[in-house]
C-alpha cells in the first residue's frame, strides 16, 4: 500500500540526511493519477545531446527553475531528490525499501517520469524529455559533459573527480578500487557484464528485477537482481570517493546529482529492452507485484497514486527512447577475462576444496572462498532448460548496515575434488550500497546484521565452457569491498517464466 504521508518521520535507517519527508497538508487529497495524453516523448543518449545547444538550455532552465522553486513546494529540486530518500531510508511506519527487490525498475520509472514532467511544466514543453547516459555502449560510457560545466545547474561538487573528467570510462563492476586496466579492455569487461547480465536471467524475472517483497513479512531480505548490480556500481564510481560517499554513493542524497536521473533513464531503458527480449510479457503474474502502489505529486501538482501494473508500457506513460546500437547483443569475447586470471600464475598446482558446511563463512579478500557443489541434474535437455533454471543460490548473507559490501561469484569445473589456478567464469555479484549516518557525537553509527541472498543463473554459462556433464561445481566469491559472511552456496532448478536465451 501507499505510505501514510501524516506517520511520516526522520530516516529510520542510516541516512546522511535525516529529515526527507514531503510537505504534508491534511487536507490535500489523493487522487486517482490521470496518465497524459500527450504527443510520445523521446529519450536521447546523453552523449548525443551534448551539441543541440537548444535541448540543453531547455533542460538547464528547467532544473535551474525547478531550484529556485519555494524550499517547501513539491517541486522544489530538493524536495524531488528527498523523494528518493523517504522511499529508500525507513520514514515510515512500514518499513518501504525501493531497492533489493522486485520493486526496483517500476519505482524508479515512475520517479523519473513524474520528474521529467513537472521540468516540461516548467518551461511549458510537452516535448521535454531526460537524457538517458548510454553507458551500455562504447561511445556513451565516459561520464556525460553535458554535467561537467560547473556553472551549470546540472553541476554537482560531490563528486568523484578522478572519474567524471578526463574521458575515464565507467568501470560497471566498480567497487572503490580502481582498475588497472586500459580503457580499450574496461569497455569490453562492460559489454560483457551487460551481455552476462542479459543472457543469464532472461529466463526467470527476479534474477534480472530481484526477488518478491511483500507487506506483512516479518524480516525482509535484500535480494537484488542483477540489474541493480549494474545500477550500484554507478553510483559508487561516482559518489565522493572519501568519507560518507555522497551524493550519487548514498540513498538519501544520491538524487541531488542531476546526473542520477540520467543513470537511472538508461537502467529504465535496460528494464524496457529486457521486457522486449522476452516478448513484453508480464514479469511477475502476481497481484502483490501488480498492484503495489507509490505516492508522488505531479505536473499539476496534484497528490497521486500509481500502481505498478500501469507503467509495465512506457507508451502508457508517453516516452520511448531514441534507437541506439546494442553493441553487447553481438558476438564478444567474454570467457576467461583478466579478472578471472587475478590469481598469482606460480599457482600451478590444483587446490583442494570442499563443501561449505553449516557454519556461516566470512569472506575474506586475500583469500577468496572455494566451494565445491553437486549439481541437482546433469545433462539437461533442451526442453527441461526451458522449463527451469539453473541457478546458485547463495543465503544467509550477512552485512553491516550502513557498510557497503560487494562480492562477485565465479563458476569453475573441478578436477576431481580439487579446484583449478583460476577463478572460472564470472556469473554475477551481489552489491550493497549502503546508507550511512553520524551520530550525535559526530562517529559513524554502527548497525546490526541484515540479512540478503543472491541467486545467479548459470544456465547458457554451462553450455558455454562444456560444463553440462559436471556433477560437480566450484564456486568461488571474492571479496571486493566490504565485512560479509555467507551462510549457504547451493544450485537449484527453479521454473522459469520466460525464453531459455536471447
Amino acid at each position: 500500500m501507499p505510505p501514510d504521508l501524516s506517520k511520516c518521520h526522520d530516516a529510520k535507517a542510516p541516512a546522511l540526511h535525516d529529515h526527507c519527508c514531503p510537505p504534508y497538508d491534511p487536507s490535500e487529497t489523493i487522487s486517482e493519477y490521470g496518465f497524459p495524453a500527450t504527443p510520445l516523448r523521446v529519450r536521447r543518449p546523453a552523449h548525443l545531446v551534448k551539441d543541440d545547444q537548444e535541448y540543453l538550455d531547455k533542460y538547464k532552465e528547467a532544473v535551474r527553475r525547478m531550484k529556485n522553486l519555494p524550499a517547501e513546494h513539491p517541486w522544489n529540486y530538493y524536495q524531488q531528490a528527498n523523494i528518493h530518500c523517504q522511499y529508500c531510508n525507513n520514514t515510515d511506519d512500514v518499513p518501504i525499501q525501493v531497492h533489493n527487490s522486485w520493486i526496483f525498475p517500476p519505482w524508479h520509472r515512475y520517479y523519473l517520469h513524474f520528474y521529467e514532467r513537472i521540468l516540461g511544466k516548467l518551461i511549458d514543453d510537452d516535448t521535454f524529455t531526460i537524457p538517458f547516459w548510454n553507458w551500455d555502449t562504447k561511445d556513451g560510457m565516459a561520464f556525460p559533459t553535458i554535467f561537467q560545466e560547473e556553472s551549470s545547474p546540472l553541476y554537482d561538487p560531490k563528486r568523484d573527480q578522478r572519474h567524471v573528467k578526463n574521458g575515464a570510462i565507467v568501470d560497471l563492476k566498480y567497487a572503490y578500487t580502481e582498475n588497472p586496466a586500459s580503457n580499450s579492455e574496461i569497455i569490453r569487461e562492460n559489454l560483457c557484464f551487460i551481455q552476462k547480465t542479459f543472457k543469464h536471467s532472461l529466463s526467470m524475472a527476479e534474477l534480472f528485477m530481484g526477488d518478491p517483497v511483500r507487506a506483512g513479512e516479518k524480516e525482509i531480505e535484500e535480494a537484488h537482481g542483477q540489474l541493480e548490480v549494474i545500477h550500484n556500481a554507478v553510483h559508487r564510481w561516482i559518489g565522493e570517493p572519501d568519507g560518507y560517499k555522497e551524493d550519487m554513493g548514498d540513498f538519501s542524497t544520491a538524487a541531488r546529482d542531476p546526473v542520477f536521473f540520467s543513470h537511472h533513464c538508461n537502467v529504465d531503458r535496460m528494464w524496457e529492452i529486457y521486457r522486449h527480449l522476452r516478448g513484453n510479457r508480464i514479469e511477475f503474474e502476481d497481484n502483490d507485484w501488480l498492484d503495489s502502489t507509490f505516492l508522488f505529486h505531479d505536473e499539476n501538482e496534484q497528490l497521486v497514486k500509481v500502481k505498478i501494473r500501469d507503467c509495465l508500457n512506457p507508451t502508457k506513460l508517453r516516452y520511448t527512447f531514441e534507437q541506439v546500437p546494442l553493441p553487447w547483443l553481438g558476438k564478444i569475447n567474454c570467457q576467461k577475462t583478466t579478472e578471472t586470471r587475478s590469481m598469482s600464475t606460480t599457482e600451478l598446482s590444483l587446490t583442494r576444496v570442499g563443501e561449505l558446511g553449516t557454519a556461516p563463512k566470512a569472506l575474506d579478500a586475500s583469500n577468496p572462498l572455494r566451494v565445491i557443489v553437486a549439481r541437482p541434474k546433469k545433462n539437461r535437455k533442451k526442453k527441461e532448460k526451458q522449463e527451469k533454471v539453473e541457478v546458485i543460490q547463495i543465503k544467509d548473507i550477512k552485512v553491516t548496515t550502513n557498510e557497503t559490501a560487494r562480492f562477485d561469484v565465479y563458476v569453475a569445473v573441478p578436477y576431481c575434488d580439487r579446484a583449478g589456478p583460476d577463478y572460472g567464469e564470472f556469473v554475477g555479484s551481489f552489491v550493497r550500497l549502503a546508507p550511512r549516518k553520524k551520530g550525535s557525537d559526530g562517529t559513524e553509527e554502527q548497525g546490526p546484521k541484515k540479512g540478503g541472498k543472491l541467486k545467479p543463473g548459470i544456465t547458457p554459462l554451462l553450455e558455454d565452457i562444456d560444463a553440462e556433464d559436471a556433477d560437480q561445481l566450484v564456486v568461488t566469491l571474492v571479496l571486493r569491498a566490504g565485512s560479509v559472511t555467507v551462510g549457504g552456496v547451493s544450485i537449484k532448478l527453479l521454473l522459469t517464466d520466460g525464453p531459455a536465451s536471447i
